[in-house]
């Protein structure tokens, strides 16, 4: 089909499709632009035809300006705005090329390495348990079974009786409890026996006398202290408290020593009679 410019008579020969239904179209020798369609085109060629060839153009030639512009001229219409996602999901591409995701177990792995500045701190060595440790641990595990523990704490039982009166000069407070299981502990050695009380009248006065006998029961001779003598009231109370000299300074082992006291006119409330060592104690309280 051939298509003339309405400004400069300009010719172009483009096929019929090109144009559809009408576009406009732009001369390339004078920009000059245009809405062409298919039945004005024929129309304008059939007028050509009519009034003969253009002036300077021979029999079977073409005019000069024929063909001079260029098919791609022609203006398109307007495309149509295309979506933000032309492709649709299920035909887009993979990101990562088909069989590139899987791993590659021969390729060399990436060793990050270490600085040299930075000095490596070798690792200790977890070594298993030799033969001799376990030979140990069987002993340590039977050592503290039951049974054995048992033993062991009656020896430490006996022990503690057999040698109650070391325990008691380390730990005074022990006392009270082997007296409470009625195994009293005697630190010094010395014991009093067949303690008793006589009420005499002389020159009518009344006379209490207290007699009895001391005892070394331990296999060297012992320093015998002064003694004490205490007179206690029907509520227990202490209403009266003297003091005496043993007839001996000391006593040889297993010997007895007898001994006699006396106090005139005692208190009358008085019910017993206490006697032990003088002590440091009776010191400071004045007697």
């Amino acid at each position: 089909m051939l298509i003339v410019c309405p400004t400069c008579d300009t010719s172009y020969q483009i096929k019929p499709a090109a144009l559809g239904a009408g576009r406009q179209v732009r001369c390339s020798h004078c920009k000059n632009t245009w809405f062409a369609t298919a039945e004005s085109m024929m129309e304008e060629a059939a007028v050509l035809s009519v009034s003969g060839p253009a002036p300077g153009a021979g029999p079977g030639q073409t005019p000069d300006n024929f063909g001079s512009g260029a098919i791609g001229d022609i203006i398109p219409p307007p495309a149509a705005p295309q979506a933000d996602n032309p492709f649709t999901v299920a035909n887009a591409p993979p990101l990562v090329p088909q069989g590139q995701h899987e791993t590659d177990d021969t390729a060399p792995k990436f060793d990050p390495g270490v600085p040299d500045h930075v000095e490596a701190i070798p690792q200790p060595r977890v070594r298993p348990p030799r033969a001799d440790q376990k030979g140990r641990r069987g002993v340590a595990r039977r050592l503290f079974s039951l049974p054995m523990l048992i033993v062991v704490f009656a020896a430490i039982l006996l022990g503690a009786l057999n040698w109650r009166a070391s325990m008691v000069r380390q730990f005074p407070q022990t006392a009270s409890l082997y007296a409470a299981i009625g195994l009293p502990v005697n630190l010094r050695g010395l014991f009093f026996e067949n303690v008793r009380t006589i009420a005499e009248v002389h020159d009518g006065v009344t006379v209490l006398i207290v007699e009895g006998t001391i005892v070394n029961l331990t296999t060297r001779t012992l320093e015998v202290p002064r003694l004490r003598l205490s007179l206690r009231n029907g509520l227990g109370h202490e209403v009266y408290a003297w003091t005496a000299l043993p007839p001996k300074a000391t006593l040889g082992s297993g010997n007895g020593l007898p001994f006699r006291a006396r106090l005139a006119s005692p208190p009358p409330d008085g019910r017993d009679v206490i006697v032990r060592f003088f002590n440091r104690r009776d010191a400071v309280a004045g007697l």
